[in-house]
């Protein structure tokens, strides 16, 4: 099996037992360590709820990439004006962001949308896309980041990176074999790959992935999300809640 990043032959990686019963077999990369599965055949069982029940920590992770993001936005993307979050769950980081003034949409192709509705997706075309908790469900992850960099100039997207040393299937939680919905995993390498693939600069901080049209300070990054609370009380903008209840409603909130 060729490694999905850098098409180099990958090593057997050793075997894992995904949602109780299937034995799944995981190769890395030798040159860029990017581990991935077997051909994912399970995928349609995995899937049978968009958001897997597992996932007890959807809500705080929405609430804190807001909050980073939105110092983001505020900071180091400022000239931007329009935004789509990818694979957007539920709409929660859509309504947090816009209630935060930025001008979201939300799409998601599996998911409905319950807090975003009337904000779906109405351009081609963003600015900027956040994308997070969705690389490693990438059944061919330069195909299909490619339909979403073809529609932005600017990615933000969230994964967690293999440590070093790589773990063997079955021994790291981000391998997530209780729900079999993650089947690949990157590293820096992996990443600075799919960047230059694309065209794009590559900015880190923990598991949070840049992918920009300019080269962005890696020590700025790092410092505005860390003090991303401090940013926001800084710099304030007009939330969009009032607008979107009358566009949603046809009334004014008064």
């Amino acid at each position: 099996m060729n490694c999905k990043i850098c098409g180099h032959e990958s090593e057997f990686w050793g075997s894992a037992e995904l949602l109780g019963k299937h034995n799944v077999k995981y190769y890395r990369c030798p040159e860029c360590g990017f581990i991935q599965t077997e051909t994912p055949y399970w995928l349609d069982e995995a899937y049978s709820s968009a958001i897997a029940d597992a996932d007890i920590g959807l809500l705080g992770r929405n609430f804190s990439m807001a909050r980073r993001v939105s110092a983001l936005l505020k900071t180091t993307f400022h000239t931007l004006s329009n935004f789509l979050d990818w694979g957007g769950g539920y709409g929660i980081f859509t309504r947090l962001m816009r209630d935060a003034g930025f001008r979201f949409e939300w799409y998601d192709k599996y998911c409905e949308n319950l807090f975003a509705k009337g904000f779906e997706r109405k351009q081609d075309h963003y600015d900027l896309i956040t994308a997070f908790e969705l690389l490693e469900h990438l059944t061919d992850p330069l195909e299909n980041m490619s339909v979403i960099m073809s529609a932005c100039d600017n990615l933000i997207c969230t994964t967690d990176l293999v440590p070093e040393p790589a773990p063997k299937p079955g021994t790291w939680w981000y391998y997530a074999p209780q729900t079999g919905q993650h089947i690949s995993f990157y590293t820096p390498k992996a990443m600075r790959i799919i960047a230059e693939k694309f065209g794009k600069y590559y900015t880190r901080y923990g598991s949070i992935h840049i992918f920009s049209s300019k080269p962005l300070s890696e020590r700025k990054t790092a410092l505005t999300c860390k003090f991303s609370l401090i940013v926001n009380r800084l710099y304030k903008r007009r939330s969009l809640l009032a607008e979107d209840y009358e566009t949603v409603t046809g009334s004014k909130l008064i």
